[in-house]
């Protein structure tokens, strides 16, 4: 398989962090290890928010996510970390 690494093409990796789903220290470094492979060199962290609730509530659909809290950057600061200490740039 080819990676847009190996054609010379840079690739902005997004990832949210969704409470009780993908937020653990262990889940950031699955994360690392497999960007790395990749070859990414930086990596957008983005906290789970709560903008979409609205959205659900005019279609008439449940929100499954409406007693998770929202998460703010600096919620993710430890998370930022074990990227940055892989050699991977983390920003918010």
């Amino acid at each position: 398989m080819k990676y847009a690494i190996d054609i010379g093409k840079e690739v902005l990796p997004r990832l949210p962090f969704i409470p009780n789903y993908n937020n653990s220290l262990d889940d950031a470094k699955g994360f690392v290890q497999r960007l790395k492979q990749v070859g990414a060199k930086k990596v957008q962290l983005l906290p789970f928010h709560q903008f979409g609730e609205n959205k659900y509530n005019m279609l008439g659909r449940d929100y499954e996510f409406s007693h998770t809290k929202a998460l703010h950057p600096e919620d993710l600061q430890d998370f930022q970390k074990v990227f940055i200490d892989a050699g991977i740039d983390a920003f918010f």
